[in-house]
């Protein structure tokens, strides 16, 4: 019999797996993106996944009243309604611009930008859709962590992540168009290497952040499989979280240095103000700092990993 005075073990476990969840939402972290169009295009493309993302990871509490459960599937199922118009005036606008294409009156490029509007408001619209099946079989919101129980037999947080991998691919694969059409730009000397620099930074962010869904389903079914405790599972996935910003926080930094450098030379030039170098020279410091964060993160989860290991 356990001592009245000592914590219960299953009670150590679950806030441990509270902790842990609670440390990978907290631990989100970005560098700030390059001014311009360009970068804004780059924001604008990956919202949907970001989105997505931050969706999973809503209130995971029981519903205490009958009401409030009614309340969040009436909400849902209007929203649902909404997302599902707005996939078929997308799919309109597809058709329109296709002709316009045809005849010579808009880019092929046009055609593709809209074509993933499409795929992503179909992807927000299954998205709500899961969720509103899973709120209504399983009576509250989803956890969306890689150890959350099965729901009437059914795996909703693998469907999840596969929906995210989905919107993911679809981003990277826009990106990877730019990417291409840039370098091309850029050796017939229509755009500049430092252009093709920060495509070629935001398409290694992109295929981290695909390689990191990949993992999450990865763990995710050892979980299932009894290979790993609900403690592990999320501390296997918050350590390939971290290892990502270790690496994406080191390019980043490189990257904005390089900034740092060729704007320091146009202001010696006389070609810009001191004050950009000086701004991005933040930026470098601030990426620096988040960089030291994330590997110290890792070493802990890291240590954590291998004494439970050792533990066995």
């Amino acid at each position: 019999m356990p001592d009245k005075h000592e914590p219960d073990p299953r009670f150590i476990e679950k806030l441990e797996w509270q902790l842990s969840g609670e440390l990978r939402r907290r631990n989100r972290s970005g560098a700030p993106e390059r001014r311009g169009v360009r970068m804004l295009k780059i924001v604008a493309l990956v919202a949907v996944s970001i989105g997505l993302g931050a969706g999973a990871m809503g209130a995971s509490h029981q519903f205490q009243e009958s009401w409030r459960k009614e309340l969040l599937e009436t909400r849902l199922a209007v929203q649902l309604e909404i997302a599902q118009h707005r996939v078929e005036a997308y799919q309109e606008t597809v058709e329109q611009v296709r002709e316009e294409v045809q005849q010579g009156l808009r880019e092929s490029r046009d055609l593709e930008q809209e074509e993933l509007q499409v795929a992503q408001a179909q992807s927000i619209a299954d998205f709500m859709e899961l969720t509103l099946e899973e709120i209504r079989e399983s009576g509250r919101e989803p956890l969306g962590e890689v150890s959350s129980p099965l729901v009437g037999g059914r795996d909703f947080a693998s469907e999840r992540i596969l929906m995210q991998m989905r919107v993911a691919r679809l981003n990277l694969d826009a990106l990877l168009k730019v990417v291409e059409r840039t370098r091309s730009d850029t050796a017939s000397g229509m755009a500049d290497d430092i252009d093709m620099e920060g495509w070629d930074l935001t398409t290694r962010d992109a295929e981290l952040k695909l390689a990191g869904m990949a993992k999450r389903l990865e763990v995710r079914q050892a979980y299932l499989a009894s290979e790993i405790t609900a403690v592990e599972a999320e501390l296997k996935y918050l350590e390939v979280e971290a290892q990502n910003r270790v690496v994406l926080l080191d390019q980043q930094r490189q990257y904005y240095q390089s900034e740092v450098d060729r704007f320091t030379e146009l202001a010696e030039a006389g070609l810009r103000l001191p004050s950009y170098a000086t701004r991005m020279g933040t930026w470098v410091a601030e990426i620096e700092a988040r960089s030291r964060l994330a590997e110290a993160e890792l070493g802990i989860i890291q240590r954590e990993l291998e004494q439970r290991a050792s533990s066995r």
